[in-house]
């Protein structure tokens, strides 16, 4: 596989841009393209669409999967990634008995709109439930709303927030706060990391996608990626499963112990989370084992991130684009897929090698 050069941005400027730019690619690299169409439409009306490409073997046993786009707008690094990858000559020839996936867009439409949420205002990593037993209201979610849902975007309203924040912090603790302020909440459509009230689309779509796109394979190493929380520009590895599970197993086989250290937090506490994508794949296919792990690519520290949740929860309740709603857009957009040259740069090349190790991986297994 060649080298990718550190000068090349390869982050599109649209959705539609992303989209044409890895179907190229796909197309390139002789991809079997399937997928559902979302139904609305982006910004400029432009269709949406949950694609998927598969590379090797029908018959398969053992396949990779690289995910991008649960959360929306982290998809324009996500896309970037598997664009680049295949450009530089991933998946390569794989051996009978293999096979690549690549999931593009799991949020069509927040990827579109650029927010990280979907037309619902879901987090659709938080939508993963079952429905029939919703969870209770998050009370410590509860104290805290009021003062998340800001009247003005100005460092006034914002400091009030963050003093609220902290207050709650020092009464109940680092974790405490953490899982009311983004675990997951199911009471407040319009507040932070709500988690909906039935499945979303993207929910829907993903469980019809992914039988057909795996197929016969009865192993799986899958990666979603994401920005955000991480050092910056660098990986940053979740697996949630049971340690001695064959899923934990085989994610410290493919990505190593040291991955999974936790070295590089930008959090002092994680959020006990619920309703998460990867934690859904193993019920979609039942006779598949899965090992899926979320990577993510660090943007900036937990503070600005913060700010950036306000943000979007402030805009999506405005109906006029004012001299405020730009600066918060900017800001928000600059917390997910930041401008720097260095840190897409660094994404890019992290992510390329990343795609690659899994792959070769994949491969090992079946020799």
């Amino acid at each position: 596989m060649s080298t990718l050069p550190n000068d090349i941005d390869g982050f599109a400027g649209t959705y539609a841009e992303a989209r044409s730019a890895w179907l190229g690619a796909v197309a390139a690299r002789g991809g079997q393209v399937s997928g559902l169409q979302h139904p609305a439409a982006g910004p400029r009306g432009e269709p949406l669409w949950l694609d998927v490409a598969r590379f090797g073997d029908p018959k398969a046993g053992s396949a990779f999967v690289v995910s991008c786009g649960t959360h929306g707008i982290e998809g324009y690094a996500g896309s970037a990634v598997q664009t680049a990858w295949m450009n530089a000559g991933g998946p390569g020839e794989l051996p009978a008995g293999t096979a690549v996936v690549l999931v593009h867009a799991i949020n069509p439409w927040g990827f579109a709109h650029g927010q990280r949420v979907t037309e619902n205002n879901v987090d659709l990593n938080r939508n993963f439930i079952d429905f029939a037993s919703t969870p209770a209201p998050h009370a410590g979610y509860a104290q805290l709303h009021p003062h998340l849902m800001l009247e003005r975007w100005d460092e006034a309203d914002i400091a009030r927030a963050f003093a609220a924040m902290d207050a709650y912090r020092e009464r109940a603790g680092e974790q405490a706060f953490s899982d009311a302020f983004n675990g997951g909440q199911y009471q407040s459509p319009e507040g932070l990391f709500y988690g909906g009230r039935q499945p979303e689309w993207s929910n829907r779509a993903l469980a019809r996608c992914v039988p057909q796109a795996l197929g016969p394979a009865r192993r799986c190493v899958w990666v979603d990626l994401h920005t955000g929380i991480g050092p910056y520009g660098l990986p940053f590895f979740f697996n949630f499963d049971a340690p001695g599970s064959w899923g934990r197993q085989r994610a410290l086989e493919v990505w190593g112990e040291a991955a999974f250290s936790g070295k590089g937090a930008t959090h002092k506490a994680f959020a006990t989370y619920q309703g998460l994508m990867i934690d859904a794949l193993a019920a979609m296919v039942p006779g598949c084992a899965m090992s899926p792990v979320v990577i993510e690519f660090g943007t900036h520290e937990r503070r600005r991130m913060q700010r950036a949740h306000l943000a979007l929860a402030w805009m999506r309740r405005q109906h006029a684009v004012n001299e405020a709603f730009e600066r918060a857009a900017a800001e928000y957009r600059e917390a997910f897929i930041p401008l720097d040259p260095m840190w897409r740069a660094s994404v890019l090349r992290e992510g390329v090698a990343l795609c690659q190790r899994g792959r070769d991986a994949l491969v090992a297994e079946v020799r």
